[in-house]
């Protein structure tokens, strides 16, 4: 039900070509099983539009201070540990009442024992009070908009041999803003689910899953009560294709359908809350067509519910495509390309482009200085949600 943060999906999915190549280069400290991975980068932006208004158009040179730190255990072929902390800290030239900062930490572990189970479990904890908005579009390019979240996620599952797998996942999501305003945004989601898995091909394999999950809005206020809130609970049904890690073609191919019940009958103000269902996807492939090139595509469907307040919601669909070229004396080039619908069930479409283009230079193998822009445009039937932004951007990286 959950995805990662909207915005910071659409605008920066070109830049994880970047960090992931970045990581892979760091790993210099190390002793005996467990990596330490040290990392800063420094980037300044001149942004043409930060509240992202039609209205209220503001520019402003801001840079960003991110520090990241990773330790990385292994337990060779049985699987490994991962924690991590990165964080944004965001300082703005002339608006400085508008400095911001974001913290993250991450957890992975993974385990296969050797009688056939295995298991998996992850978590992303973050502190947030940047202007990215989130999946349910709100608060898009208001900074100091504070709240947190945890993303947790946990597989167990049985090799039935060399070709098959039993799977049985459990997620928990919960966000929490800080300023009473923001209540009806504060919500968890409990997802349950069983999957099926069989290798087709030597790296293919194709998949089917069930997933029950819940979603409840826990802070009631105004006239928002158990009675009149968004409350609901869902069935989804997935299946595709895995390709295994290390594939000249990786990633998933993963789509579905989604039936979606609410447990109230009408919002407070009367409207009336109809039960829906839709196709789903969360596909995100890379192929590395050569040793130098690297291309990924995301595809995304999801129905989303604009807060417990109302009855709006609206169906997300994304498609986003990047690449990645090694060019010549150690220069990468960072293509991508995205657009977005929204979709809701008012009178009222959102479309979304975002286009970027970026150039790294790896002058060590841990120390990369880059350049790079970024174009975005929301286009929607209500002139208010109407905004175009260009940024322009010089980083240095440095990992180790």
């Amino acid at each position: 039900m959950k995805g990662g943060i909207l915005i910071s999906h659409l605008v920066l999915g070109a830049l994880v070509l970047l960090s992931t190549h970045a990581m892979a280069q760091g790993g210099k400290i190390h002793t005996g099983k467990l990596k330490i991975i040290p990392g800063i980068t420094v980037q300044g932006v001149y942004d043409d539009n930060i509240y992202l208004s039609a209205e209220q158009e503001e520019e402003d040179w801001i840079t960003h201070v991110m520090p990241a730190l990773d330790l990385d255990y292994s337990l060779e072929e049985r699987g490994g540990v991962t924690l991590g902390y990165h964080g944004d800290l965001a300082y703005y030239g002339e608006n400085d009442q508008n400095d911001w900062q974001t913290h993250r930490g991450m957890f992975d572990f993974n385990y296969e024992a050797p009688g056939g189970l295995f298991l998996g479990i992850s978590e992303i904890y973050t502190d947030a009070e940047d202007p990215y908005g989130s999946d349910e579009q709100y608060k898009l390019g208001v900074p100091k908009t504070k709240r947190w979240s945890s993303d947790l996620r946990g597989k167990i599952g049985y090799n039935l041999g060399n070709r098959s797998k039993i799977l049985a996942f459990y997620n928990y999501y919960k966000q929490d803003y800080d300023l009473a305003v923001d209540f009806t945004q504060d919500y968890d989601v409990n997802e349950f689910g069983v999957g099926y898995q069989m290798r087709a091909l030597p790296k293919t394999s194709g998949f089917i899953r069930y997933h029950y999950g819940k979603q409840d809005y826990f802070t009631q206020a105004d006239n928002v009560t158990e009675a009149t809130d968004a409350d609901s609970d869902w069935r989804r049904v997935n299946a595709g294709l895995i390709w295994d890690a290390g594939a000249k073609l990786s990633g998933e191919l993963n789509v579905g359908y989604q039936w979606i019940d609410y447990e109230n009958t009408t919002d407070p103000a009367g409207n009336r809350y109809d039960d829906k269902d839709t196709w789903i996807a969360a596909t995100s492939t890379t192929y590395a067509a050569t040793a130098a090139r690297l291309l990924t595509l995301n595809i995304g469907r999801a129905l989303r519910t604009t807060g417990a307040g109302s009855n709006e919601y609206f169906e997300d669909t994304s498609v986003e495509i990047n690449l990645r070229q090694m060019l010549p004396h150690r220069v990468s080039l960072i293509v991508g390309a995205m657009y977005s619908k929204n979709d809701y069930n008012l009178p009222r479409e959102d479309d979304n482009y975002n286009v970027n283009i970026g150039l790294d230079y790896q002058i060590q193998d841990w120390l990369s200085p880059g350049a790079g822009y970024k174009y975005m445009k929301k286009d929607s039937n209500y002139a208010e949600n109407d905004y175009t932004d260009n940024h322009f951007m010089i980083s240095l990286r440095g990992v180790y």
